[in-house]
């Protein structure tokens, strides 16, 4: 009598056992890809329409994403916030104001991240964070602004 099964068949088989071990590699670098454009995706660039001033836009940015080791280390256009040293990691989030007639458009983007050496992104959560703090302040202070990205 002869088993089928080629996961208990006892003479040595282990077709079933590769195709499993294969299928759960191939499972695991799919949910490493997925969760990698995830957190990419957060800190992903963002334009806003906003009818603020520019200088207001500026110390929002100031206010919303400096702070626990984070400084302005150019106030120029774009202004750069940059992550400290003790972090371990270099980050950056610059903001580029752009005025205009009835206001101005801000570009909000990621300059430098880290990543790590198979290429996925670390210490993502915080650039999104910072991100979505900047720009929850200026939907509170311009309920009509426009955020695209």
């Amino acid at each position: 009598m002869t088993s089928s099964d080629p996961f208990t068949d006892s003479g040595g088989s282990t077709v079933g056992w590769v195709l499993v071990l294969f299928l759960l590699v191939v499972g695991f670098g799919v949910a490493a890809y997925a969760y990698d454009k995830f957190k990419t995706n957060g800190f992903r660039p963002r334009t806003v329409h906003t009818r603020l001033a520019p200088r207001d836009v500026v110390d929002a940015f100031a206010r919303t994403v400096t702070g626990t080791g984070w400084t302005i280390v150019d106030w120029g256009n774009p202004v750069v916030a940059q992550s400290g040293l003790l972090s371990g990691i270099r980050q950056q989030i610059a903001l580029r104001v752009e005025p205009g007639p009835t206001g101005c458009t801000v570009q909000v983007f990621v300059p430098r991240y880290s990543k790590k050496v198979l290429g996925g992104a670390t210490k993502a959560y915080t650039l999104r964070w910072r991100m979505s703090s900047f720009l929850t302040e200026v939907r509170r202070m311009d309920t009509n602004a426009m955020v695209q990205g």
